[in-house]
C-alpha cells in the first residue's frame, strides 16, 4: 500500500471518527514529511492547525478539514458526529473539576457562614416557600390555548407585525402566571404591575421584574434584586458568582430572544420555545436565586460579616476549560456610582458608626453632586421619580448627611432614625411597594 492510499485510509477514519486523539497525533507526527509531500499548505493547516491539542474538541476541526479535503477532490464523506458529542461531554468533565476547585476555594468562607445561619431561630413565614414543588411547574402550562395557525413565517407588514406583538405578549403573559406568580407567591411576594414582584420583610425588598414592552415587543430582561428598602437595585451586594451568573443564569440567557422580539410568527414551535425559556427562567429563580434569598431574613444577616466574607470569596469565577476566560463577569469595576458608599454609609449610621457612615455618604453625595444639581435643574422634582435612581440616591444622601449638623449625640441618633423612616417611606413606592409617595 503506497502512503497516499495510507493517508487517505487514515482520513476516512477519523471522517468516521474512529481515530482517537493521542493515536492521531502519533500517527501525524511519525509522517510529517511524507505528508508534507502529499498535503498542500493550506490542506495541512485545515487538517491539524499550528495551536492543536489531543482533545475531542480539536479533533471535529482535523475532521473538518479532512472532509475538505476529500470535498476537493471530488470524493465527498460522510463524517460522524462521535468527536463533537465526546468533545461536549470533555468540556463538561473540564467545567465541573474547575467548578469543584472553585467550591473547595471558596469552602472555608461558605462553611462561616452557613454555620452563622445555624444559630438563628428557625422563620415560621418560610413554610409556604420549603412545601413549594416548583418543578410541578415545568413544561406546557395546564390548559394552554393552542397555537395559532400564521400564513407566513416572518412578519412584513404593520398588520402582520401587530398580530405576532399581540400573541408573543398573550403566550408570555400565560406563561408568568401559569410558572413565575406562583413561585413568587409561595416565596411571599407580591405582584406590583403585571410584569413585577415584590416582598418586604425586616427591612429588606425583594424583587423580581420583567423589563418590556419596549423595542422588540417582548420581555427585554429580568432583574432581581435584594436590598435594604433605604437602597438601590444597584450596586456589589448581590448573590455568589456561581448563583447570579452561574450554568442556570448562562441557560436561562440563551435564545433570550424567542421572548423578546415579535417579528416571527408565534406558532406551535415558537410557542413551544416561549414554555422552554420559562423553564429556564424558572429553574434559576426557584432553584438558585429564591433559596439564596430565604437565608436573608434581616438587615443584619444581610449585612453580616460573614456573608460580606462569603461574596468576596465567591466573586472570583473559576476560568473556562475551553477559553481561558472567567465563566462569570467577576464585580471588579469601580462602582460607578457610589451606590455602595450610599448602602453602606446609611447602614453605618444606623450601627451607630457614625463616623464611618457619614464619610461614605460624603463621597456618594460629591461623586454624584455634578451630574445630580444640574438633573435637578432640568427636573426639579426627578428626586420623586423612581426612573430617576441617580437623583433618588443623591437626594437620599443628603437627607442623611444634614443630621451631621446636630450637635448633640442623643438628638443625632434620633435624627437619623426619623430620616431613615422618611427615606423607607418613599423608597417603598420606588420599589414599587406602595402607592406614589411624594416628599418636600
Amino acid at each position: 500500500m503506497s502512503f497516499q492510499d495510507e493517508m487517505k485510509q487514515m482520513f476516512l477514519q477519523v471522517a468516521a471518527g474512529k481515530v482517537e486523539p493521542q493515536e492521531w497525533k502519533k500517527w501525524w507526527d511519525s509522517n510529517k514529511e511524507k505528508l508534507e509531500k502529499n498535503l498542500t499548505r493550506g490542506d495541512r493547516m485545515r487538517i491539524m492547525p499550528t495551536q492543536w491539542h489531543a482533545d475531542y474538541a480539536w479533533m471535529t476541526k482535523t475532521q473538518s478539514g479532512v472532509a475538505y479535503y476529500f470535498h476537493a477532490q471530488g470524493r465527498p464523506v460522510k463524517t460522524s458526529p462521535s468527536y463533537e458529542e465526546k468533545a461536549r461531554q470533555e468540556e463538561a468533565r473540564r467545567i465541573q473539576r474547575a467548578m469543584e476547585q472553585y467550591h473547595m476555594d471558596t469552602a472555608s468562607a461558605r462553611r462561616k457562614w452557613e454555620e452563622y445561619l445555624a444559630k438563628r431561630p428557625a422563620d415560621s413565614s418560610l413554610l409556604p416557600w420549603k412545601n413549594f414543588h416548583w418543578k410541578s411547574l415545568l413544561g406546557t402550562p395546564p390548559g394552554q390555548e393552542p397555537a395559532k395557525a400564521f400564513d407566513y413565517q416572518k412578519a412584513r407588514t404593520t398588520e402582520q407585525w401587530k398580530a405576532c406583538k399581540e400573541e408573543l405578549k398573550f403566550r408570555l403573559k400565560e406563561n408568568l402566571q401559569a410558572k413565575i406568580a406562583p413561585a413568587a407567591k409561595a416565596y411571599g411576594m407580591k405582584k406590583a404591575g403585571s410584569q413585577t414582584f415584590v416582598r418586604e420583610k425586616n427591612g429588606l425588598v425583594s424583587r423580581i421584574q420583567f423589563i418590556g414592552y419596549f423595542r422588540g415587543g417582548g420581555y427585554e430582561a429580568i432583574i432581581c434584586c435584594l436590598c435594604p428598602i433605604y437602597a438601590l437595585e444597584y450596586g456589589s451586594l448581590g448573590l455568589p458568582g456561581h448563583v447570579s451568573q452561574g450554568e442556570s443564569f448562562q441557560k436561562m440567557q440563551e435564545d433570550w430572544g424567542v421572548i423578546e422580539y415579535a417579528g416571527e410568527a408565534v406558532d406551535a414551535a415558537r410557542v413551544a420555545r416561549i414554555n422552554r425559556k420559562f423553564d429556564d427562567i424558572l429553574t434559576y429563580l426557584a432553584g438558585d436565586v429564591l433559596p439564596e434569598w430565604q437565608k436573608i431574613d434581616s438587615l443584619e444577616t444581610y449585612f453580616a460579616r460573614e456573608r460580606l466574607d462569603y461574596l468576596k470569596a465567591a466573586e472570583k469565577a473559576p476560568l473556562h476549560p475551553k477559553t481561558g476566560r472567567p465563566m462569570w463577569n467577576p464585580e471588579d469595576k469601580p462602582d460607578p456610582w457610589r451606590a455602595d458608599d450610599y448602602l453602606f454609609g446609611v447602614w453605618n449610621l444606623l450601627s451607630g458608626e457614625e463616623r464611618e457612615g457619614y464619610k461614605r455618604l460624603e463621597d456618594c453625595a460629591r461623586h454624584n453632586a455634578a451630574w445630580a444639581e444640574n438633573r435637578l435643574k432640568e427636573r426639579p422634582a426627578a428626586y420623586n421619580d423612581p426612573r430617576e435612581p441617580i437623583a433618588v440616591m443623591y437626594h437620599n444622601a443628603r437627607l442623611f448627611l444634614r443630621t451631621k449638623e446636630i450637635m448633640d449625640g442623643q438628638s443625632r441618633r434620633e435624627a437619623i432614625r426619623e430620616t431613615y423612616e422618611e427615606v423607607c417611606r418613599f423608597m417603598r413606592y420606588y420599589h414599587g411597594l406602595a402607592k406614589k409617595t411624594e416628599r418636600a
